[in-house]
């Protein structure tokens, strides 16, 4: 009962627990697979984009403030990202900014959820070097009052930028808090959110909204920030895999794939995260200790062009798309199930299968007409 089974070793649950050593990546493959040069030949851009996706989701780690620092010091031009639940600003709010302090370098952003404050109070709360924006509580019209607890979001954006509040996609529900901003002094404008799921809302419900927000949010470079209260190392219902789907199919990621949160004698989840369209092989992403509450920090960082790279016109990534729609994804294993001896027969190597296989994809899931993306719609079933 003391052994769990992860990637086909053994580990005993207290390495386990202290190590972290269990994480969410569904595009996580065997090194032999993903090196495959069948793989690599078409559509290129489409397997660089899942092997950078996979490569951030296995490089996801705790740090300590030091290394934080050194990470942020030593890159000079960097978007960086950071989010807590801080369970209450009244009586968490001054520790948090002492542990945030422990961070010699300041964020671009800065996200708090749950700080059961209203916009009306927001100058009580304020940061040297960042611009706050609030948004207030859930108003529960039943008892004609704001919600005591367990709501409220907020972003802190660093000075040097200048942002608007984005009001048409701000919303405020029993089912989802979403605050969003654009900083608009970057060399392309960069959209930025804090999301906050209430574990007692719809999860149906939250995924039809959340959706709704990241269909708005396409052609832009996004970064969303929160507490979604879904586990992604225990994906066990249908709502929580639509979830998943609901991310993906936008053509966004989550950037953390490691425990964020564990209550006395419970389970450790990863329900805080960081989903982002800006898919880059510099992303670095990662979880902090700190004795705040039961969530830790989450935090990106990015690197910038410089304004020289940012003028150049942006190279069309992907020249063949695949749609792996449910649908899609059917057919295709239904023309599997069809073949089966086909793949006994004819597939004495791992090469040979592979070829087959992809034959198969490209027959039922490749597009006649290929679209140009720079980031690739995948649906994860």
């Amino acid at each position: 009962d003391n052994i769990v089974n992860f990637r086909s070793e053994n580990f005993c649950i207290s390495c386990i627990n202290k190590f972290s050593i269990i994480r969410y990546n569904p595009l996580y493959q065997p090194q032999h697979f993903t090196s495959n040069d069948l793989l690599n030949e078409e559509p290129i851009n489409y397997i660089e984009s899942l092997e950078t996706i996979s490569n951030i989701l296995e490089s996801c780690r705790f740090h300590t403030s030091s290394e934080l620092s050194n990470k942020m010091k030593s890159t000079p031009k960097l978007l960086s990202g950071y989010f807590q639940n801080i369970d209450g600003n009244a009586t968490n709010f001054d520790q948090f900014v002492l542990e945030l302090a422990s961070i010699k370098e300041k964020f671009s952003f800065i996200g708090l959820a749950e700080t059961n404050v209203d916009c009306s109070n927001q100058q009580l709360f304020q940061m040297d070097g960042y611009t706050a924006c609030y948004q207030s509580r859930l108003f529960v019209k039943e008892k004609n009052q704001f919600k005591s607890k367990g709501s409220g979001v907020c972003l802190y954006i660093n000075n040097l930028y200048n942002f608007s509040h984005d009001e048409k996609l701000s919303t405020c529900t029993e089912d989802i808090e979403a605050l969003i901003v654009n900083i608009t002094n970057l060399p392309e404008l960069v959209t930025v959110g804090v999301i906050y799921r209430p574990p007692s809302g719809n999860l149906k419900e939250f995924n039809a909204q959340y959706n709704k927000i990241l269909s708005n949010l396409k052609g832009k470079k996004c970064y969303l920030l929160g507490d979604f209260n879904v586990n992604l190392l225990n994906l066990s219902s249908e709502e929580e895999s639509n979830f998943e789907e609901t991310i993906f199919t936008a053509g966004f990621t989550p950037a953390i794939s490691t425990m964020t949160h564990q209550m006395p004698h419970c389970k450790q989840t990863c329900i805080d995260n960081i989903h982002t369209n800006d898919i880059d092989p510099s992303i670095i992403s990662g979880v902090l200790h700190n004795s705040l509450s039961h969530h830790h920090p989450v935090f990106l960082l990015k690197e910038l062009p410089t304004i020289e790279e940012s003028k150049k016109p942006d190279k069309e990534k992907i020249t063949i798309h695949y749609n792996y729609s449910n649908t899609n994804l059917d057919k295709l294993c239904e023309d599997i199930e069809q073949c089966i001896d086909q793949f006994q027969n004819d597939c004495e190597t791992f090469d040979a299968f592979l070829y087959l296989f992809q034959e198969k994809i490209d027959a039922s899931c490749k597009l006649l007409t290929p679209k140009k993306k720079k980031v690739p719609t995948a649906t994860l079933r």
